[in-house]
């Protein structure tokens, strides 16, 4: 049994020769046969060789029991080549591709065992029917199977290297994607400190400039309602500054796994808005950085929107990863909507546009008034 072995793939140059390769030696051979029931019983022969070559070797079923296979197929050459065609080296022909095959995909060992088995059958019915004329040709076989023999291990060699680079190639490139959401990550924070250290602070000092100009003053100077104006919009800039930075970094992720994030933010969310939630959380929830947070993002959305508009009392956060792909879910209790004809505003296309920039999608679904469920859904890592 190989099954716990990685399937060699067979080179489509030798996928290709093999089939010439029995149409032609197969038409050789019955041409030396002298009867027609002969030459049916080898085309039959060959193409029963073929077939288990096409629907066992090739769909990899050998590895069930390569043994059985193996030995099934050299034991229908064996009755063909004994049929006693005056062409026996296009049978024997086939032999040596079997040789390559057996190379190409067993490891060295066991295959040896079989290519010393192929060569020794083929020798000895030469020998039984050529007499002492056929060690000539016994002798120049056995060079020609350990030259097929070393030319298959050496295509199989070839293959696991190739597949070896593939897999490091794959590995190489998902470190590089890694790397790169870590560099736009940290370009994000660098981007939250640094407007929460210098354009916020210096909001927040021109908005107390003006709080305390505008109380050496009267509202009858003419100066009141501009300053007063002014120091309005230096704390809406400021309000804004904030939910910048927290665009730019989730506090509920930082230095957090997702999980823990999201226990984190329903755990404060049902304290402030004294509504209960229930959590499913699974912990080994694989999704890349940008991700977690169109996630943890989509689930700020919707939280805020149950607390805002639904009038609910309960609410159940679920996140799983199945088939493939992750999905966490929000469901409440509340009044609901009719999903099919409200308008859309901006937190739902919000969560939409979040979902689509990492391939996920977004489902909604309410009814008056049983409450709403939004569930998004995105590929695991």
């Amino acid at each position: 049994m190989l099954n716990n072995k990685p399937r060699i793939r067979v080179p489509m140059l030798l996928d290709a020769t093999t089939y010439i390769s029995i149409a032609a030696m197969s038409l050789l051979g019955i041409s030396g046969l002298p009867s027609l029931n002969l030459q049916l019983t080898a085309l039959g022969l060959c193409a029963l060789f073929g077939l288990l070559y096409r629907f066992y070797f090739r769909t990899g079923a050998w590895q069930q029991n390569p043994h059985l296979y193996f030995g099934g197929q050299a034991f229908v050459l064996t009755l063909a080549l004994s049929l006693g065609s005056q062409s026996t080296d296009a049978f024997n022909f086939l032999f040596l591709l079997l040789t390559i095959h057996t190379a190409v995909v067993l490891p060295a060992k066991p295959a040896t065992i079989w290519i010393t088995i192929y060569y020794g059958l083929v020798s000895s019915i030469v020998l039984l029917t050529r007499g002492s004329e056929g060690i000539y040709a016994v002798s120049f076989y056995l060079i020609a199977y350990f030259v097929c023999g070393f030319f298959g291990h050496t295509l199989q060699r070839a293959e696991v290297e190739r597949d070896r680079n593939q897999k490091l190639l794959n590995e190489l490139q998902a470190a590089q994607r890694k790397l790169q959401e870590l560099a736009v990550l940290e370009e994000r924070n660098r981007l939250a400190r640094d407007l929460h250290d210098s354009v916020k602070q210096q909001v927040f000092a021109i908005s107390m400039q003006l709080s305390a100009a505008r109380t050496f003053m009267s509202e009858t100077d003419k100066a009141y309602q501009s300053v007063t104006e002014a120091e309005r919009l230096a704390q809406q800039a400021g309000a804004e500054l904030t939910t910048l930075i927290r665009e730019l970094r989730p506090p509920g992720l930082d230095r957090k796994a997702l999980p823990a994030a999201i226990r984190e933010h329903v755990e404060v969310w049902s304290r402030q808005n004294k509504i209960e939630a229930e959590m499913n959380l699974q912990e080994n929830v694989s999704v890349d950085l940008q991700a977690e947070q169109a996630l943890f993002r989509v689930l700020q959305e919707a939280l805020a929107n149950v607390a805002r508009h639904s009038q609910a009392s309960w609410a159940a956060v679920t996140l799983k990863s199945e088939n493939g792909f992750v999905k966490l879910g929000i469901e409440d209790n509340g009044t609901g909507f009719d999903s099919e004809n409200i308008a859309r505003g901006v937190g739902l296309d919000s969560m939409q546009e979040r979902l689509a920039a990492v391939n996920g999608k977004l489902e909604v679904s309410s009814r008056k008034p049983k409450g709403t469920r939004v569930t998004a859904t995105l590929r695991s890592s």
